[in-house]
């Protein structure tokens, strides 16, 4: 049985090179728009609910007549 410690020669590897994108002023306006759009419809459908429901539940309160006070 042999031992082989030593140092392990260099294996010649491909080389990788890593290239992000750099993203274009366009694109991040179109990135923006839409982020917008998407939050503004968001916060819209929850705050036409939330008014809606109130409206629905005043609607089906017993109304007070001036003999009730």
């Amino acid at each position: 049985m042999t031992s082989n410690i030593g140092p392990i020669p260099p294996v010649d590897r491909p080389r990788v090179e890593v290239v992000e994108e750099i993203p274009s002023p366009d694109a991040a306006i179109h990135r923006a728009f839409l982020a917008g759009a998407i939050t503004s419809g968001v916060v819209c459908v929850v705050v036409g609910a939330v008014f809606g429901f109130v409206l629905g539940v005043q609607s089906s309160l017993p109304r007070r007549t001036q003999e009730d006070r």
